[in-house]
């Protein structure tokens, strides 16, 4: 499981909050400051305390934020899912219709697969921790990268490439036993 950077990152901040505030630790600051006799040292090590205290609660609350809004952006709103529904299936009804032969069984996949984009479905699976965003929209996202890719004209590692096994034709004309060994290994028909 892929976990993002910036959930990992929030991992190591919540780590470090909880480390530099655990009972154990706050209790021995506590020790230590009383141990020193000065009601001026003691009050002012103990305002120190309770302000790292405070400016970690803060740092917690902004972690905890930042998780949720992680959870909220892998989740498909109700929203979400009427309008790819309302989007997707007439679509697929219509290459259906369209794909000639066939046609009817495909529709008839269609139909059985639509319940299965129901708000209540996805809600479901989401609960169960499917997420829709991973399984489905990178797929989605690294196929239409790879169709754009393969439409993008060489790039000059390819012509590179290409060059350097003209030069080996080059060099294995020039070399008649190997020529010749060469169309054994590939005859010309």
């Amino acid at each position: 499981m892929d976990i993002p950077p910036e959930a990992v990152e929030l991992g190591v901040r919540l780590a470090e909050s909880l480390a530099r505030n655990t009972a154990t630790a706050i209790d021995d600051k506590v020790r230590a400051l009383l141990t020193a006799r000065k009601n001026d040292q003691i009050v002012a090590g103990l305002e120190e305390i309770i302000s790292d205290l405070v400016a970690d609660k803060s740092e917690l609350t902004r972690i905890a934020q930042a998780y949720q809004e992680e959870l909220i952006a892998q989740r498909l709103t109700d929203q979400d899912v009427r309008y790819i529904t309302d989007t997707i299936m007439p679509m697929l009804r219509k290459l259906a219709q369209n794909s000639g032969e066939g046609g009817e069984g495909q529709l008839a996949q269609i139909d059985a697969f639509a319940p299965l984009l129901s708000v209540d479905t996805v809600k479901v699976l989401q609960i169960l921790g499917f997420n829709f965003r991973q399984a489905l929209g990178e797929p989605l996202t690294e196929l239409t990268r790879k169709a754009i890719l393969s439409r993008v004209p060489a790039t000059s590692d390819t012509q590179l490439e290409g060059v350097r096994r003209e030069q080996a034709y080059v060099h294995l004309a020039m070399d008649a036993e190997a020529y010749a060994r060469f169309r054994e290994m590939f005859p010309l028909s």
